[in-house]
C-alpha cells in the first residue's frame, strides 16, 4: 500500500484560485529582453492549468501541478520540479519533456519503487553536473538522478519519518521531511531536515552527522510532554540505548521520544548548534525553508514557520537578517517594511533563497505572493509580484506590477530571475 498524504497545499491553492479566477495576461507582448519584465515561460496557467499534460509539446501549453523548484544547466536546459505530479520535467528549446518519476507516490517503505518520488521539494546539481540531487520530501529521503541514464538511487534516508542514525551511514539514517540540500564549501552535502528542526550533513564517505539546530520535544499534550520544568534540561533520546538520535525530550524518554520535534525559537545571536527553528511539521505540513551558502561559507536559510530569514556565520552564531523576531515564540507574520531595514520588515512564510553576485539575497515571500530582495546594506524591497495580493497577471510588463500566487521557488541565473509561481502552476522569468 502506497503512503497517501493530506495535500493541504494543493487543496488550499485550489480554493485560493477558485476564489480569484485568472486575470488576462499580456503574454503576446511579452518581451524577454527588457530588464525587469516578467514572462511566463512554462505552464498553461489559469484555472485549467493544474494537471499533467503536454510532454514533448509547447511549454506554454503544458500542465503542471504546483511546481516547486528549478535548476538551470550550463546548456540552458531548465529542470522543473513538478511537486504534485511527483515528477521532474525539463524545458529545452520551448518544449517540455519528462525526465523522471512516474507520478506514483513510490519510493517509501511500502512501495520501494526506485523510479518514483513523493512530493519532492528541492533540486541541486551534483558537483560535476551529471546528475540532480533531489530533496524527496515525503519520501523522507535524499535521492540522486543520473541525467545520462535516468537511474535514481537513494543517497540518504531509510524512508521512515524519524530522527536516527547520526554518526553512521546516511542510507540507514532516518529523516523527517528533508526540504532542501546544498553543497558546503568543503564538499559536504547539507540537508535541512525540516520536521526534525535541524541541519545535518553527509560527508564524502557517505556518513551523516548533526550540524546545526536542536530537536527538542516540548510541545503540549497530546503532541508532546510540555515544557521542561525550570532548571531541568531535556533528556537525550539516545540515552535509551536505541539507535543514535538527535532528539531530546522534556518528558519520559520511553514514551515521548517517538513524538515529533517541536518547532521553536530561542533567539538569535546564539550558537547555531543550540538554536531552535520553526519549520512546518506534521502530516499536513507545507514545504519549508531552503538553504544557500555564500562564497564566504555562510549558511542562509528561511525559518519559514517563524517568518524570518537567518544566517549562520563563520563564528558559529546564528543571526536574523530579515523579518521580525517571534514574540513569546509566536511568529510575527504580515507584510511591511519595503524601503527600510529588512530586520524590521514583516514577512509571511519565506521559503526559497538565492544569492546574487553582489551579495543581495532574493527570497520568496510565499503567503505575501511576491519575491523580495535584501540588498548588501540590509534594505528590503519587492522585485516581483504585488505583496499582499494574489492573482495571475502582468506578463509582458514590469515584474513589480504583476500578480503571483504563492511562489515557492526561485533561481537566479546570469540573465534572469526564474520563479516557480506555484499557485498558478507556471514558471515565470524576470529579465535581469
Amino acid at each position: 500500500m502506497r503512503r497517501r498524504t493530506t495535500l493541504t497545499l494543493a487543496s488550499a491553492l485550489a480554493a485560493l484560485l477558485a476564489g480569484c479566477g485568472s486575470d488576462e495576461s499580456t503574454e503576446a507582448a511579452c518581451d524577454t529582453s527588457i530588464p525587469g519584465n516578467i514572462c511566463r515561460i512554462a505552464g498553461l496557467g489559469g484555472l485549467e492549468g493544474n494537471g499533467y499534460a503536454g510532454d514533448d509539446g509547447p511549454a506554454l501549453e503544458a500542465l503542471f501541478s504546483l511546481p516547486q523548484d528549478t535548476q538551470t544547466a550550463p546548456d540552458g536546459t531548465l529542470y522543473i520540479l513538478d511537486w504534485n505530479n511527483h515528477r521532474i520535467r525539463k524545458l529545452e528549446d520551448g518544449v517540455i519533456r519528462h525526465v523522471a518519476g512516474r507520478g506514483e507516490l513510490g519510493g517509501t517503505l511500502d512501495d520501494p519503487a526506485l523510479s518514483d518520488f513523493n512530493h519532492p521539494t528541492g533540486l541541486l546539481f551534483t558537483p560535476d553536473q551529471s546528475g540532480l540531487v533531489v530533496a524527496a520530501w515525503h519520501n523522507s529521503k535524499v535521492r540522486t538522478l543520473d541525467l545520462a541514464t535516468g537511474t535514481i538511487v537513494d543517497t540518504c534516508g531509510d524512508g521512515r519519518r524519524a530522527y536516527w542514525g547520526d554518526g553512521g551511514p546516511a542510507l540507514t539514517a532516518s529523516l523527517d521531511l528533508p526540504a532542501s540540500v546544498a553543497w558546503d564549501p568543503t564538499g559536504n552535502l547539507v540537508i535541512l531536515d525540516q520536521a526534525n528542526q535541524v541541519f545535518r550533513f553527509i560527508d564524502p564517505a557517505g556518513n551523516i552527522h548533526p550540524l546545526y539546530g536542536k530537536c527538542v520535544i516540548d510541545a503540549p499534550a497530546p503532541s508532546g510532554p510540555g515544557a521542561c520544568a525550570d532548571g531541568v534540561a531535556p533528556t537525550a533520546c539516545s540515552a535509551m540505548g536505541a539507535s543514535p538520535s538527535g532528539k531530546s525530550t522534556c518528558g519520559d524518554p520511553a514514551t515521548t521520544c517517538t513524538n515529533a520535534c517541536t518547532p521553536g525559537y530561542n533567539g538569535d545571536e546564539v550558537p547555531a548548534v543550540d538554536m531552535r527553528m520553526g519549520q512546518p511539521f506534521g502530516q499536513s505540513a507545507d514545504p519549508g525553508g531552503r538553504i544557500a551558502f555564500d562564497p564566504e561559507g555562510r549558511l542562509y536559510f528561511a525559518d519559514s514557520g517563524n517568518s524570518i530569514i537567518r544566517r549562520i556565520d563563520a563564528d558559529g552564531m546564528v543571526r536574523r537578517i530579515a523579518g521580525v523576531a517571534p514574540v513569546d515564540r509566536v511568529p510575527q507574520r504580515g507584510y511591511s517594511g519595503d524601503g527600510g531595514p529588512a530586520t524590521e520588515a514583516l514577512l509571511n512564510n519565506p521559503v526559497d533563497l538565492a544569492l546574487a553576485e553582489d551579495g543581495s539575497l532574493y527570497f520568496t515571500d510565499v503567503y505575501n505572493h511576491c519575491v523580495r530582495m535584501i540588498d548588501p546594506a540590509g534594505i528590503i524591497s519587492t522585485v516581483a509580484g504585488t505583496c499582499g495580493r494574489f492573482g495571475e497577471s502582468g506578463d509582458g510588463g514590469p515584474a513589480t506590477a504583476a500578480l503571483l500566487s504563492r511562489p515557492y521557488g526561485l533561481e537566479l541565473t546570469p540573465d534572469a530571475l526564474i520563479i516557480s509561481d506555484t499557485g498558478n502552476n507556471t514558471i515565470r522569468s524576470v529579465k535581469r
